[in-house]
């Protein structure tokens, strides 16, 4: 247990390592072709255990319920306004990318 009380208070040091350690894994190509396969997959139940973890916390955590009372619709427009404008961004650079892609072939 001394090693998850470490690494939750030092987490985004382990959080930068980690991007890191699969960055150079995935530059240098020493992924199996068998965990690619199922990368996508993968990444979707990580983010779902994710999400519910964090849905147990806020849940399980009484001042954070009173203060999203207090807030509410302010909260949800943040998000709203939040997830909106990444997919825009995603759209402009998809389409800027596939612009320039289309110009080199």
């Amino acid at each position: 247990m001394n090693i998850l009380k470490f690494i939750s208070h030092n987490s985004m040091y382990f959080y930068i390592a980690f991007m890191l350690f699969g960055a150079l894994v995935g530059y240098y190509e020493k992924v199996p072709v068998s965990i690619k396969r199922h990368n996508a997959k993968l990444q979707t139940l990580c983010l779902i255990v994710l999400i519910l973890t964090i849905g147990f916390e806020i849940g399980s955590n009484g001042e954070v319920l009173l203060a999203l009372r207090a807030i509410g619709l302010k909260a949800a427009v943040i998000s709203l306004l939040s997830v909106l404008g990444t997919v825009l961004c995603i759209n402009i650079t998809i389409g800027v990318f596939s612009k320039k892609g289309m110009k080199n072939s």
